[in-house]
């Protein structure tokens, strides 16, 4: 099946990975359904109440070892688990392994604001919320009106008390946010270096999420597919970042292999904000890799090593994360 996909794809492919890593991706690229996982919104219930609830109605559960709060249901499809009260009260949250890293890496601590700047699919801002215990401020932001109307909904469902979302473009949220903080009481220049964490979880071409079993999932490639969300990430980034306080963290992540929307990205941020530097992160896992060097001609900087690129498997689907603090 994996002829489905272009020739230049799998070029691409055997430019970064080894062949080793090549035959785990299409492993990941032809599994039809993954065990369903998921996470405690521990802002309704403990993680133990949760599993002692679930392992009570005979399912399986596995803990995920590289990621808190993390759990694999191993014998169960999850059609059983959205229809329970359990997922229907918010107590659980159904959320991808990979979807869960990026906020994983945000440092966020107790009273911290912080900007999800994306917040499409919206199960990353109620694990904001759930991490600051509701306590702090999050602001989330889409530009699309059914996608701001399905975060109210989970996060009100979650129990999130901490969120103001606003529908708004990124590359427009400083607008926003003075108007926000002004009606508050701030002066304008007060909403620079606002956040103490941001998370940017940013649009790409979605190539860690094709399923050779859906067509839909890689109707889409074409080989210059990349270079317009690279000009995006960028325009939302030039936004955003004056936003970050000093000692501050912004993790940036994608759901692409494209070295186009991912090192190339955090190339640029490394080469135009020097106040910005990469911190190496550590995850445990079987699928993690270190980032690019270099890609076709385009050499990017040695400290990009430090980025992880997250394959895809028959456990979870691919991801890409950086993680920047700003310089004191």
């Amino acid at each position: 099946m994996e002829n489905n996909l272009p020739k230049e794809f799998w070029d691409r492919v055997k430019e970064i990975y080894s062949a080793e890593d090549i035959e785990i991706i299409k492993k990941g690229f032809n599994t039809e359904k993954r065990a369903t996982t998921f996470r405690v919104n521990t802002l309704k219930m403990t993680e133990a109440e949760a599993i002692e609830k679930l392992e009570q109605l005979k399912f399986e559960i596995e803990k995920v070892p590289y990621i808190d709060n993390c759990y694999k249901i191993v014998n169960n499809n999850g059609k059983r688990i959205a229809d329970m009260s359990l997922f229907r009260k918010g107590h659980i949250y159904l959320q991808q392994i990979t979807s869960q890293i990026p906020v994983h890496f945000l440092d966020l601590k107790e009273w911290n604001k912080v900007l999800d700047a994306t917040a499409a699919p919206w199960s990353k801002t109620s694990q904001i919320a759930m991490m600051l215990n509701n306590t702090g401020e999050i602001i989330a932001c889409d530009n699309n009106a059914i996608r701001v109307e399905k975060l109210n909904y989970t996060i009100a469902r979650q129990g999130v008390l901490n969120t103001q979302v606003f529908k708004t473009d990124a590359r427009k949220l400083e607008v926003k946010l003075s108007e926000y903080l002004t009606a508050q009481g701030w002066t304008e220049n007060e909403t620079y270096e606002y956040f103490d964490n941001i998370l940017f979880d940013a649009p790409c071409t979605s190539e860690w999420r094709i399923n050779l079993t859906k067509e839909k999932s890689f109707g889409f490639w074409k080989e210059d597919i990349f270079k317009k969300h690279y000009r995006i990430s960028k325009s939302i980034l030039e936004k955003i970042i004056p936003l970050l306080k000093k000692g501050g963290t912004l993790v940036f992540s994608t759901c692409t292999l494209a070295p186009e929307e991912n090192e190339a990205a955090v190339h640029f941020i490394l080469s135009n904000y020097p106040e910005l530097e990469l911190v190496k992160m550590e995850l445990d896992s079987p699928y993690a890799r270190p980032g690019l060097k270099q890609f076709g001609k385009q050499h990017f900087r040695k400290e990009i090593v430090d980025t992880i690129r997250y394959l895809p498997s028959e456990e979870n689907e691919g991801f890409y994360v950086a993680k920047f603090r700003k310089k004191a």
